[in-house]
C-alpha cells in the first residue's frame, strides 16, 4: 500500500465527527490492506509502531523534526519555528512547506506504508552515540520523498500528536464490519431470528455488534489490537479461537462500579469479599520462571522502576508460570499505615531508581490471579481463585495478599470499612463470590465504596482535561485559570463535556498544567470532543485528573450524558485532587457511571428527605 492512501485516509478521518462515518472509512481502508500491512496500519492510528506494552516509542522531540524540516525545505529553523507558531501544528507547517521547498532532491521514491512504518521502528531503536544524528537522517528520507499531505502526518506520528479522534472502540467497530459477511455465513440461524425482529439497518448494527463483542473479548486478553486485526485479515474469525492468555502480553483489567452504602452492596452481592482500596499503583505482573514484567493499568512496562518488587515476585511466588494482579503501595511497616498516592507516585520514575527504592519501599499486596503454570484462572469464581492465590504466596518482605472479610451483614462491612479508612486507605472493594475475572469491564462483580466527606459526592471522578481558559486578575501570571473538562462515552468514542475547574491547584501547580498543557494545545476542537463551550486554548485529550465535587448536576452548557437525558450533567464546585499519571483517556470515569451516579445521588436525597419527614411526625 502506498502511504499516501493512509495520509488521504487519515485526512479524511480528521475532518469527520460522525462515529458511523469513522467507522465505514477505516473499514473502507482495513479492507484494502493486505494482512501484512492492516497491523501497521493500526499501529500508525494508535500513534505508535507497536502495543503499548511492548514500551516501543517513535517519540521524538519537536526541535528534532523541526530540524529535519528545515534540512529537507531549505528553509530556516527560524521560519520554521515561525510558521509552526503560526499554524500551532508542526504537521501543518510541515505541509506548508514541503509544498514550497526551496530545493529538490534527485533521489525521490514514492513511500510505502512499509517504508514509512520502517523508518519509525528504525527510530524507535536507535540509541546510543549517533542516535540523534540517525533519526534526524531517517525522518530527513521519508520528508524529502514526501508529498505535502504526507508531510503532515509523518511529522505528527513521532510527536503523537495525531488528532484524528480515533479511539481503540472505533477500530473494533471497523474490523467488525469487514469480516461481518464470515460470521454471517456461519451464524445463519441468528442472523434468521435477528432478521424477523429488526429492520435491514437495525439488523446490521446488531449483527456487527455480537462480532465486535467476540473480537473485543480477545482484545481484552490479548492487548495488542494490531496482531489481532492480522490474524483477522489471514484466517478471518476462525482465527479468534487461536487467540489466548499469553505470558508477557497484558489482559485488560476488570473495573468496579460504584454503590453509595453498605446496605446497598449487601443487597446487591448478598454473601461476598471485601477487601480494602489501596490508593497506589495497581499493577499486573507476569511470572515466566525467572523472568517477571510488570504492567501498568495502562498497560506500560513498568518492570525496571520495581526492582524489590520483581526480586519479591520471583522468591514468593510459588508457581513457574503466573499472572497476578494487586496494588503496590508505600508502606510503613512500623505503624501499619499506607503512605498517601503523593507519596507512592514518587517511585514512578526514570531516573534515580535505587535511591528512591530505598527511601520508599513499596509492598505488593495482591488481589487476584488469572494463569497459573498453563491453566486461565479467570472462569474460576473469585472464591476460588482467591484460595488459589493464597496458595502461591509464600512469607516474606515484599509480597502478601489484601487484608479481607467474608460477610453477608452489612454492620460487618461498615465496621471494616471504617478499619480501612482510618489506616489511610480510600475505601474497599466487595466482589461477587461467584463471579469470574471479567476483563476489560465494568460490572457489579466489583463493587467500591469510597471515603466520602460532608457535602460532597461519595466518590470521586476521574476527568480529561480537553480545554483551558487563561488566568484572570491574581491567575494572570500563571497563563491558567480554569480548566476544561469531560467525561468518556464509550458508546461513541467520545470525550463530552462535565465541568470547568479552577479550585484545587495551587500556584506551583498551576504553573506546571500550563506548561504541561501548552505543549499539547491544538488550533481546534479535537474530533473526540463534544463540547458547546469554547476555552481559550484546546488541547488533546491526554491528562486525566482526579476531581472532587459536591454533587452531579443538570446542565443547560455541558454535553455529557445530553443524548441520553435530554440535558447535560455537570459537576457542583469541583476541585482537583490529583493528576492521575496511572490513567489513560479511556480510563477515566464514563458517561454512563456519571448517569447512575446522578441517579443513586437522587435516590439518597429522597431518602434523606422521607426520613426527615418522618422525624418531624414523629
Amino acid at each position: 500500500m502506498k502511504f499516501l492512501k493512509l495520509a488521504e485516509a487519515m485526512e479524511r478521518l480528521e475532518g469527520i465527527s460522525s462515529r458511523i462515518e469513522m467507522v465505514d472509512e477505516l473499514a473502507g481502508l482495513f479492507s484494502e490492506a493486505t494482512a501484512d500491512e492492516i497491523d501497521k496500519i493500526v499501529y500508525l492510528l494508535q500513534g505508535r509502531v507497536a502495543p503499548a506494552y511492548k514500551g516501543i516509542e517513535v517519540g521524538l522531540g519537536e526541535n528534532f523534526v523541526m530540524d529535519a524540516i528545515a534540512k529537507i525545505t531549505g528553509y530556516s529553523n527560524e521560519t520554521v519555528s515561525k510558521i509552526y507558531k503560526e499554524k500551532g501544528d508542526l504537521g501543518l507547517a510541515a505541509q506548508e512547506l514541503v509544498q514550497k521547498k526551496k530545493q529538490q532532491s534527485l533521489f525521490v521514491e514514492e513511500l510505502t506504508l512499509e517504508k514509512v512504518f520502517s523508518n519509525f521502528l528504525k527510530i524507535s531503536y536507535a540509541s546510543g552515540p549517533g542516535s540523534q544524528e540517525l533519526k534526524i537522517k531517517l525522518l530527513s528520507e521519508l520528508l524529502n520523498s514526501a508529498k505535502p499531505i504526507e508531510a503532515k502526518f509523518i511529522v505528527r506520528i513521532p510527536l503523537n500528536t495525531l488528532r484524528l479522534g480515533i479511539g481503540d472502540p472505533t477500530m473494533l467497530d471497523a474490523l467488525a464490519e469487514i469480516n461481518m459477511d464470515e460470521f454471517k455465513r456461519k451464524n445463519q440461524r441468528l442472523v434468521k431470528e435477528l432478521s424477523e425482529r429488526y429492520s435491514d439497518e437495525e439488523l446490521h448494527r446488531q449483527i456487527r455488534a455480537r462480532l465486535r463483542e467476540q473480537i473485543e473479548a480477545k482484545y481484552n486478553i490479548h492487548s495488542d489490537l494490531g496482531a489481532i486485526a492480522k490474524k483477522l485479515k489471514q484466517n478471518g474469525i476462525s482465527a479468534l479461537d487461536t487467540i489466548d492468555i499469553t505470558i508477557g502480553i497484558p489482559i485488560r483489567p476488570t473495573l468496579a462500579e460504584r454503590l453509595t452504602t453498605s446496605e446497598e452492596i449487601i443487597e446487591k452481592l448478598g454473601k461476598c469479599a471485601v477487601e480494602g482500596k489501596l490508593d497506589g499503583f495497581r499493577m499486573q505482573i507476569h511470572k515466566d520462571e525467572n523472568n517477571v514484567t510488570i504492567f501498568s493499568r495502562r498497560q506500560e512496562n513498568m518492570t525496571f522502576m520495581f526492582p524489590e518488587i520483581v526480586q519479591g515476585v520471583r522468591e514468593q511466588i510459588m508457581a513457574k508460570k503466573a499472572i497476578v494482579e494487586g496494588e503496590a503501595i508505600a508502606f510503613d511497616e512500623n505503624t501499619g499505615h499506607f503512605f498517601p498516592f503523593q507519596v507512592t507516585i514518587q517511585r514512578k520514575r526514570k531516573y534515580e531508581i535505587s535511591e528512591f527504592a530505598e527511601r520508599y519501599p513499596l509492598k505488593l499486596f495482591l488481589f487476584d490471579v488469572m494463569y497459573v503454570d498453563g491453566k486461565n484462572t479467570m472462569e474460576m469464581p473469585f472464591l476460588e481463585r482467591r484460595k488459589l492465590l493464597e496458595g502461591l504466596v509464600k512469607k516474606g518482605k515484599v509480597v502478601d495478599l489484601t487484608e479481607m472479610i467474608i460477610t453477608a451483614d452489612a454492620k460487618e462491612l461498615e465496621k471494616f470499612f471504617n478499619s480501612c479508612i482510618e489506616r489511610g486507605l480510600e475505601g474497599i472493594i466487595a466482589k461477587d463470590l461467584k463471579e469470574r475475572y471479567i476483563a476489560g469491564a465494568r460490572k457489579f462483580a466489583w463493587i467500591k465504596l469510597k471515603r466520602s466527606y460532608k457535602g460532597e459526592l461519595s466518590d470521586t471522578i476521574d476527568v480529561v482535561i480537553i480545554g483551558y481558559y487563561k488566568g484572570k486578575g491574581t491567575r494572570a501570571k500563571f497563563g491558567l485559570g480554569t480548566l476544561l473538562g469531560a467525561v468518556y462515552n464509550e458508546e461513541n468514542d467520545t470525550f463530552e463535556s462535565v465541568a470547568k475547574i479552577g479550585s484545587g491547584l495551587t500556584e506551583e501547580q498551576m504553573v506546571e498544567f500550563e506548561k504541561m498543557l501548552s505543549k499539547i494545545k491544538v488550533p481546534k476542537k479535537p474530533a473526540s470532543v463534544v463540547c458547546e463551550l469554547e476555552p481559550d486554548h484546546w488541547v488533546e485529550p491526554k491528562y486525566v485528573i482526579e476531581v472532587i465535587a459536591d454533587e452531579i448536576t443538570k446542565s443547560p452548557v455541558h454535553t455529557c450524558a445530553k443524548d441520553a437525558l435530554g440535558e447535560g450533567l455537570a459537576l457542583r464546585f469541583p476541585r482537583v485532587l490529583k493528576l492521575r499519571i496511572d490513567r489513560k483517556p479511556q480510563d477515566a470515569t464514563t458517561t454512563k457511571e456519571m448517569i447512575e451516579m446522578f441517579k443513586m445521588q437522587r435516590s439518597i436525597a429522597t431518602e434523606q428527605s422521607s426520613g426527615s419527614e418522618k422525624g418531624g411526625e414523629a
